[in-house]
């Protein structure tokens, strides 16, 4: 039995990789070959979606800043104690025309 496990230990697997041999010297180091398979259209389209959406994210806190900012200024100027604070655009009345007979 002791025979066994002193034949078992002597081929299990290293830490780097490699097998031991029966005479206790590393079996060379098996390299995998490098293969290039990373694909650049996908990566290059993944890539360019992910600046969209962070653009999409820029302008969104750009403008939601801007709102709040618009929105303080008004209030200052209701708190101070001003009418003429808010620009409201309302269109003339049309004169009332009757017809003629």
């Amino acid at each position: 039995m002791a025979a066994q496990s002193s034949s078992q230990s002597a081929s299990r697997p290293r830490g780097d990789g490699s097998v031991a041999g029966n005479e206790g010297e590393p079996a060379p180091v098996r390299r995998r070959e490098s293969r290039d398979e990373t694909d650049y259209g996908h990566r290059h389209f993944v890539n360019l979606a992910a600046a969209a959406f962070l653009l999409l994210i820029a302008i969104a806190i750009a403008w939601t800043v801007r709102a709040l900012e618009d929105y303080e200024k008004q209030q200052r100027c209701l708190a101070s104690g001003k009418r003429d604070c808010l620009e409201l655009n309302i269109p003339a009345k049309p004169s009332i025309r009757h017809p003629v007979r």
